[in-house]
């Protein structure tokens, strides 16, 4: 964080001590109301060495977004979240948890369609699969016990 943005927040929070109105007239500011506003933008230009006049809204333009920078970088420090980066997560939320219950339903309707018409459920034949593969293996290994045991059979059995 640069130094100039924790000397205004040192200022704004002195300022908050003396009274609730300054605070009421900081957060217009806060969201751009611009170089002339009130007396928060006179305290920025002092801060941010703009002088009196802003007379280079390129300089106020870069001060602000070095200052908008650290403002977000100290909200992270105590895990705040701007109101209208929330407000966008609640709304993106929302669309997915509809969007996962029309799935939902999708699916439930495809599954009840399956059985009217007596088909098994992707589950049902990927379960079936699996204990096809299981008893193969089982079968190959019986398979080969027994190949094992006829061999020593005829081992102990042939003349030597």
């Amino acid at each position: 964080m640069d130094k100039q943005f924790l000397e205004f927040w040192g200022n704004v929070l002195l300022a908050a001590a003396k009274g609730q109105q300054q605070l009421d007239d900081l957060a217009p500011w806060i969201k751009g109301a611009g170089p002339d506003s009130h007396e928060w933008g006179n305290l920025f230009r002092k801060i941010y060495g703009l002088g009196p006049d802003p007379a280079d809204p390129a300089a106020w333009n870069q001060a602000m977004r070095l200052f908008q920078s650290s403002l977000k970088e100290w909200m992270a420090l105590f895990d705040m979240v701007p109101r209208g980066e929330l407000a966008a997560l609640q709304k993106k939320n929302r669309e997915l948890e509809e969007r996962v219950a029309r799935q939902e339903a999708t699916i439930e309707l495809l599954r009840q369609r399956l059985d009217e018409k007596g088909i098994p459920s992707p589950n049902t034949v990927l379960d079936f699969s699996r204990l096809m593969q299981k008893q193969s293996q089982q079968f190959q290994d019986l398979m080969k016990s027994m190949g094992a045991g006829f061999k020593k059979d005829e081992d102990t059995t042939t003349p030597g």
